[in-house]
């Protein structure tokens, strides 16, 4: 069942809203891909502080 709800965008308005929302999500969750990868194979000397730094980026909420 669709709620016909006026927001004040026309139907091109709200597919470009959609779009924009729809690339900020793929790029957030590319963003969380990227830094859980680099988390689990991070090495060298400053292995500890970037496994934490890495690791708190991946599981901010």
């Amino acid at each position: 069942m669709a709620a016909n709800l006026n927001t004040g965008f026309t139907a091109k308005q709200r597919a470009d809203v959609v779009a924009g929302l729809n690339k900020v999500l793929a790029d957030s969750y590319a963003l969380y891909l990227k830094t859980h990868g680099y988390h689990w194979n991070v090495r060298g000397p400053n292995f500890q502080a970037l496994h934490v730094l890495l690791e708190g980026q991946y599981t901010e909420q």
